[in-house]
């Protein structure tokens, strides 16, 4: 049974009472505390007893601003996040921030959401497109195409059209992975975190990860482009279990280098104690880093219980009073990992030179340079297709002919014109999410689709609207895009 059927009980009219908006809007450094829907196969009182001993504990904790819960994180069966959100707002007393993951979603079912948040006073909401549905299969061929999803992928781009069309007065956030270390998937990031925020997005939240060059390398990008919505950082804890089977892989997106994953399990071989010690310590000099950056607050995965919160509280505090200072603290960040390398990759791509060098803080132009952004060229059976696809779908033919042609087009390519538009005529069904406004934040580090089958489809995309001078479409859309 969908958990959405299950008639709530409570009604918290926040609307006008937001710490996270006000916040937010005076920029004043502010913490989340990030709580996961439990699967379905669990019952939800019973999930929620250590999450309700953190809400209870917030309460009192002015700098956390409320909890932000996710919406289908690792599965797709998973409780009702408005149900949950509603149950954690009613012990902590202050409104929560809930996830919408496009995983499995259809309009319907955000717009049912929406109402429901609507009915309980929730108002700030975080758009994501989703990672892998463990529904959705592989064709099992090598490099063969992925077979479709019934249930789909609503991207995060339309998730947020919908949001900002309901005209509910709603706060709204999107997500960003600045972890990126090519040139074609960060600007992609990038391209797509712009497009974002044109959809109505007021706030973004990064990627959970430990490369505080990457971080730094985001707030530079915002404040090139004159940016100034504000960005939460979100950073994780990591049980003993993540930790040891780190080398498979956190999470699509979530990057971590062998040289630090090798720093992780030494702690954790030691005892619990000490894996918690440490992680903490990092943590309380991350949270501090990205105050300093200028990110508006960080939000903080990974928490176990009330005694947790407790311990985390303590250390950032610590941190916070510490490190007033940029070049202080970069010092205490390099000498505590003994300059440890987070590059997850060799020869791994920073949009900028100069980061973390301890003496610029904010985007200078004078200073902070571009580095190298060749792109590939497109492949040859691309630019044939594009070049095709293009002159079939362009507008100089008499209306009965172009919609002939387009016709025939849609019925060869089995997609609908707007869609092969938006990806410069490359078809969508090479991207195993059928996305069209571009990449989700699940590659690897090397570039490759989180399904494995190939690179990430927009990098195809991106190739050719380099090569076509137009990849101020990738922000924007084409010409019509609503």
């Amino acid at each position: 049974m969908e958990s959405s059927q299950t008639p709530l009980q409570f009604s918290m009219d926040f609307s006008g009472d937001n710490p996270l908006v006000s916040r937010l809007r005076n920029g004043e450094f502010f913490l989340l505390i990030e709580c996961n829907t439990s699967p379905l196969e669990q019952p939800l009182e019973a999930s929620l007893t250590l999450a309700r001993s953190v809400a209870r504990k917030i309460s009192d904790v002015p700098e956390v601003v409320g909890m932000a819960v996710t919406d289908r994180l690792r599965t797709e069966d998973t409780h009702d996040p408005v149900e949950t959100a509603a149950r954690l707002a009613e012990a902590s007393g202050k409104p929560p921030v809930v996830y919408l993951s496009g995983k499995g979603s259809s309009e319907e079912r955000i717009r049912e959401i929406l109402a429901r948040a609507r009915s309980e006073g929730i108002r700030s909401i975080v758009a994501v497109t989703g990672d892998r549905s463990e529904k959705h299969t592989a064709t099992g061929r090598s490099g063969g195409r992925v077979p479709p999803y019934p249930a789909g992928y609503l991207d995060s781009v339309d998730i947020l059209r919908l949001a900002s069309a309901s005209g509910d007065g709603l706060c709204l956030g999107a997500g960003v992975n600045p972890f990126k270390y090519n040139p074609s998937d960060q600007y992609l990031q990038y391209f797509k975190m712009m497009r974002k925020l044109d959809a109505g997005s007021e706030f973004l939240v990064t990627h959970a990860g430990w490369d505080m060059k990457k971080l730094q390398e985001l707030q530079w990008y915002l404040q090139m482009r004159d940016v100034g919505n504000p960005v939460i950082a979100r950073l994780a804890l990591l049980s003993l279990d993540d930790i040891a089977r780190i080398h498979d892989g956190l999470h699509p997106g979530v990057h971590v280098a062998r040289s630090f994953a090798a720093v992780l399990q030494r702690e954790s071989n030691v005892n619990a104690t000490q894996s918690l010690s440490a992680q903490l310590h990092r943590l309380g000099l991350q949270v501090a880093g990205c105050r300093l950056l200028g990110y508006n607050g960080v939000q903080i995965a990974g928490l176990r219980d009330g005694h947790h919160l407790d311990m985390v509280l303590m250390r950032i505090n610590e941190a916070l009073e510490t490190y007033d200072a940029f070049d202080t603290w970069v010092n205490a960040w390099n000498d505590y990992h003994n300059f440890l390398s987070f590059e997850p990759i060799s020869d791994a791509y920073y949009v900028f030179d100069g980061l973390l060098n301890g003496e610029t803080v904010r985007f200078d132009p004078e200073q902070c340079h571009l580095t190298d952004r060749s792109l590939p060229e497109p492949a040859v059976g691309d630019r044939a297709l594009h070049a095709v696809l293009s002159t079939l779908l362009g507008e100089g033919w008499p209306e009965v002919i172009g919609e002939s042609l387009a016709g025939a087009v849609e019925r060869v390519c089995g997609v609908p014109r707007d869609h092969l538009r938006e990806c410069f005529f490359l078809s969508p069904s090479a991207c195993p999410k059928r996305l069209i406004h571009g990449a989700c934040g699940g590659s690897q580090p090397d570039g490759t689709c989180e399904f494995g089958q190939a690179r990430c489809f927009f990098q195809r995309v991106m190739a050719l609207a380099a090569h076509s001078h137009e990849l101020d479409s990738l922000e924007e859309g084409p010409k019509g895009d609503g």
